[in-house]
């Protein structure tokens, strides 16, 4: 990701996810930075890279923290950012193809489809939760 973060590829993702961001972050919209790296986290989480999306996280969420005024509460920012974290909305279920394969599946590409229905309803809901609950 680190690499991947000086391409174009990853400027044209990020700002196809910016507007997206400003409506789930508001509390965010003026902080370049934080808005960088949950798309970042965002980015690797799509492209199934957990591994990478993790120390991502774990940046966006102490940047995150450092505008919360609450140090030991956390802002609806901060909470709807781990809610999108465990939707965890894949493109490519990398993790999930590799074991598959290694248990020896005829087809382990096959399940990209329904990981991308799930996902996505579950981002979908939580994000709503967010909101209702809020």
């Amino acid at each position: 990701m680190q690499v991947a973060s000086k391409t174009t590829i990853i400027n044209k993702l990020t700002n196809l996810l910016k507007p997206m961001i400003k409506v789930l972050f508001p509390e965010m919209r003026k902080n370049k930075q934080v808005q960088q790296e949950i798309s970042m986290n965002m980015i690797a989480n799509i492209l199934g890279l957990g591994n990478a999306a993790t120390p991502l996280g774990l940046k966006a969420m102490k940047t995150m923290q450092k505008e919360n005024n609450e140090k030991d509460t956390l802002s609806n920012s901060m909470l709807m950012f781990i809610v999108l974290n465990t939707a965890s909305i894949q493109i490519i279920p990398t993790t999930v193809i590799a074991i598959r394969n290694s248990l020896g599946s005829n087809h382990p590409t096959s399940i990209v489809f329904l990981v991308w229905i799930a996902t996505i309803c579950a981002a979908i809901t939580r994000s709503c939760s967010c909101y209702v609950f809020n």
